[in-house]
This record gives C-alpha cells, sequence and structure tokens, in this order.
C-alpha cells in the first residue's frame, strides 16, 4: 500500500497464474450450479486506480498493475469465454464516475457503503432489478474510525483526519443472523446495528456483524420465496444489506471461513442468484483462491 496525504491506497499486482486459476474456477462453480441459478462475478478494483489519476501513478512511479485492464481485457473476456452463461458485473469505470465522492474509505482497504450502493445499482442493471434510490434509506454517519492502513502507518495526517462510517438503512422489516467462525450464533440482529454504542475502531463491525462465516437475511414484508447467495470477503457485509429490497431471503458466506459448499448451500436454501463479490486483490492471491475453491 501507498500513503498519499492523509489516505491510504491498496496497491494490486497481477500474477497470470493465479488470474488463470480464478477464471477457471468461476467457470468451474458455474458449471457445477443447477442451470436455473445464476451466477454474477463481481470484482471490486482497490481505491488506488479508482482514486487517483493515472498521471500521479505513473509519474510517482508506484509498483501496481492496471486493474481496468486486468478486470476488463483479462479476467472477464476469458471467463465469457470459457463460460458464457456467467454474468460478468463491471464495477471499474462506474466507480471510477464517481471517484470525486467519498466511496472508499481513507484509513482502511475497504470500500464506503456508498462505494458499495454504487455496485448494488451495477448489480441491479445486470439482473434486471430497480436499485432502490439512495435518498429513501435511512442515512446514519458515526465519526473517528481508524483502520488498518493506521494500524500499518501510524501516519499522523491520516490519524487527524479519521475516517466517518455511513450507515445506509432500508425500511423493509428485516432480520439477520449468523453463525461465526467458531461455531458462535447470532438471532435475530438487525442486519445494521446502531453504531453508538461501539467504539471508534469497532464501526466497521455493525454491517452484518462484521462478515461472519455463515448470515442469514429475512425480509419479513416479502413472501415471494425470492433467495439469493453472496460468495464474498470482506467487501460483502456492507453491499449485501441494499439486496434486502429484492429478496425474501438472502444468505451470505465468508469463503476464508465457511466450512460448506455453495452447490449444497444452493440446493438447502433454493437461491436463484448466486453473487461471488470480490477484491482483485484475491485473483492475485494464491492462498485466497484455495480457500474459494473449497466452497465449490
Amino acid at each position: 500500500m501507498v500513503v498519499v496525504g492523509d489516505t491510504g491506497y491498496a496497491c494490486y499486482k497481477f500474477s497470470q497464474e493465479q488470474a488463470i486459476a480464478y477464471i477457471e474456477l468461476v467457470s468451474y462453480g458455474a458449471s457445477i450450479l443447477p442451470e436455473s441459478v445464476t451466477l454474477y462475478d463481481m470484482i471490486v478494483p482497490t481505491s488506488l486506480d479508482v482514486l487517483l489519476p493515472e498521471s500521479y501513478i505513473t509519474e510517482y512511479e508506484i509498483d501496481s498493475s492496471d486493474q481496468r485492464k486486468a478486470i476488463e481485457e483479462y479476467i472477464y473476456p476469458s471467463i465469457q469465454n470459457l463460460s458464457e452463461e456467467v454474468k460478468t458485473v463491471s464495477l471499474f469505470d462506474p466507480l471510477r464516475m464517481h471517484c470525486n465522492e467519498y466511496i472508499y474509505l481513507r484509513s482502511d482497504r475497504c470500500w464506503t457503503q456508498l462505494g458499495a450502493y454504487y455496485a448494488y445499482v451495477e448489480f441491479c442493471k445486470a439482473a434486471g432489478l430497480t436499485p432502490t434510490d439512495l435518498e429513501d434509506f435511512e442515512e446514519r454517519n458515526y465519526e473517528g474510525y481508524l483502520g488498518g492502513f493506521y494500524n500499518m502507518t501510524a501516519s499522523d495526517a491520516m490519524g487527524s483526519n479519521p475516517d466517518t462510517i455511513t450507515a445506509y438503512h432500508s425500511s423493509a422489516d428485516a432480520s439477520f443472523s449468523y453463525t461465526s467462525q467458531d461455531g458462535e450464533r447470532g438471532e435475530n440482529w438487525p442486519v445494521i446495528q446502531n453504531g453508538d454504542s461501539y467504539g471508534s475502531s469497532m464501526l466497521n463491525l455493525i454491517f452484518m456483524a462484521g462478515g461472519q462465516a455463515y448470515s442469514e437475511i429475512v425480509n419479513h414484508d416479502l413472501d415471494d420465496g425470492s433467495t439469493c447467495l453472496v460468495v464474498a470477503d470482506s467487501m460483502g457485509s456492507t453491499f449485501t444489506p441494499f439486496l434486502v429490497d429484492h429478496y425474501q431471503y438472502i444468505y451470505m458466506i465468508d469463503y476464508r471461513t465457511y466450512s460448506g459448499s455453495v452447490p449444497d448451500l444452493v440446493e438447502e436454501t433454493g437461491a436463484e442468484d448466486v453473487i461471488l463479490l470480490n477484491s482483485i486483490t484475491m485473483t492475485s492471491d494464491e492462498d485466497l483462491i484455495s480457500d474459494l475453491s473449497t466452497v465449490f
């Protein structure tokens, strides 16, 4: 990562070997799911290429690969060549269009929930859904968060300008339950917790209990049986709450800690949509690709 002023940016190093492993895994995942299930692949770029001008990256010789090129010219076309049925959802340009907004945290590698909202809009376009307007969510703000980049660098500039965690609450009557990696069970929580009682360093955990091995959301306002499954890393906990307005049942697993299989879970829940949502950095990480392979 690099620090520019009061902001940290995660770098990305393209690996053709690992990219091929990811591409083949996504294609394999599609092949073992029922034909009635649609698999979506959403790769989230890091903030570096989205927020910093290309001229700045070039001038200061920042050692990071071109993320747009990796996603749009290599990974997605290769997935489509192997599996036309996979719906790849491009996020780079839509996020880039909002680069002047607060779409990534300054002190951590994750996006803000506003950034996740713009990804949700793109998913809705791909899935034929009408996204809920941002103004229709109840917005709550919590000040003072300092994340992993600050912990790594102890940057004075970053420390003097901590992040604001903004949460967007749906008006739907929804409940959230989870099972942690250790088997701890939480029942009937809010999808997004009230952050007033959270310490500043814990504010990122208000979304779906910080992202657990297995999570389920029920929208009690719907009775149509609509169901989706999100397979994600830490990006998923801020994205998934937006799906509440569209599905009666939403399941999310963190492939790094979940011990079951996606096909079994699809059969058990009747999910008709499966969404892979991961940072681009995992597509060059052998260990994370191996973790993902264990759930397919």
